[in-house]
């Protein structure tokens, strides 16, 4: 609601300096606007002297007695999605990477709103905190996208399919991975109906519960078009100091968790998303759900679960259900066939409630 510049310090995620002589332009910020409008008022004041606020700095390595599970070898697990106080969130870059250090968490995902000035107040991470996979949220009024892997901000201000089209595929010509976030109610959804160009779809978004069953129909109606977009999942984080719950978001960073086949390095992340060598579960914790095509027998996929007892598994195609079995143990694997007719099987874990536990993305029939 209000912010400073003062050739010291600034607001973030505004740039401190000396306030220059000419025509000064502001960004109103009302997130929509109803038919009747709204009233707004823009103050400015002069007032040398403000104190810059205290940085959050301190880190916390994880000293867990209860140790994460181990992930097969060459798996990193992540969250692709946050924010700080460069948006809407209420801790600083360095509070957020110590949250996920202690979390257990390989890399993060820093997706700011429309725009990058937490990149460099993050930095690259390492020495003991999360590999930071640089991004943002380009945040739109009628949907949401976030863009990994670039280090500029992606046109915003405008509403139409057309000019939100040109910037999806402006930011893949530039190099960045892009998904489509959240689209499902409050969330908020994707209005962009016919827009095409994206990566990836954020089918799991903060915990389960939270009307994420749309975002996933969202998602699979893509698969049965043929289109190969990759799951994704991101807790959304904003808010690390809160008592009160937040209806949208994820409180804790890590729910839900993606995790990926890669080297600890931001271009071998992206590189793994980008091929849906990943799969989403509900923690760092897991379940783990490893699908993959079976190299023994032809037409077949091969599928391990880590610490999702009781669980059930679910395989589905484009075509319906494929095979279900309950998961009876720690570790425990199995081998399914693949229908002829399907174009590609995927596989989830569903609690004894019925919620979703993890989420595999799919593997294709040409690939089998």
């Amino acid at each position: 609601m209000e912010f400073t510049i003062e050739e010291g310090w600034a607001t973030p995620p505004y740039r401190k300096g000396k306030i220059g002589v000419g025509r000064w332009h502001v960004l109103l910020g009302p997130y929509k606007v109803g038919p009747r409008g709204c009233d707004w008022r823009v103050e400015v004041w002069f007032d040398p002297g403000i104190p810059a606020p205290v940085r959050g700095v301190s880190f916390a390595r994880r000293a867990d007695p209860d140790p994460l599970p181990d992930p097969r070898e060459g798996w990193l697990r992540g969250d692709l999605h946050c924010h700080s106080v460069y948006s809407d969130g209420d801790s600083w870059p360095r509070e957020m990477l110590a949250a996920a250090s202690e979390a257990g968490l390989d890399f993060l995902g820093v997706t700011d709103h429309n725009n990058v000035a937490h990149q460099t107040a993050y930095g690259p991470g390492g020495d003991g905190l999360p590999i930071v996979v640089p991004g943002i949220e380009v945040t739109t009024y009628g949907g949401h996208w976030n863009a990994w892997g670039t280090d500029r901000w992606w046109e915003f201000r405008q509403a139409d399919a057309k000019v939100v089209e040109r910037a999806v595929r402006a930011a893949v010509d530039a190099g960045a991975l892009v998904s489509v976030c959240h689209p499902k109610p409050f969330g908020p959804p994707w209005e962009y109906e016919g827009v095409s160009g994206f990566h990836a779809v954020e089918a799991w978004n903060s915990d389960w519960t939270k009307l994420n069953a749309a975002s996933l129909a969202f998602w699979e109606e893509r698969l049965r078009r043929g289109e190969r977009v990759v799951l994704v999942g991101g807790s959304d984080t904003h808010y690390l100091r809160r008592r009160d719950p937040d209806p949208r978001h994820s409180q804790k960073l890590g729910t839900p968790t993606t995790w990926v086949r890669a080297d600890p390095n931001v271009d071998a992340i992206l590189a793994a998303l980008r091929t849906g060598d990943a799969f989403v579960s509900e923690s760092p914790r897991g379940p783990q759900l490893y699908l993959e095509t079976d190299s023994g027998r032809a037409g077949c996929v091969s599928v391990e679960v880590r610490d999702g007892y009781g669980a059930t598994l679910r395989i589905l195609s484009d075509a319906g259900s494929v095979a279900s079995a309950p998961v009876a143990g720690a570790e425990w694997d199995g081998t399914f066939a693949v229908p002829a007719s399907a174009r590609y099987v995927r596989a989830q874990l569903v609690s004894l409630t019925g919620e979703v536990r993890a989420l595999s993305n799919p593997v294709w029939a040409d690939r089998l």
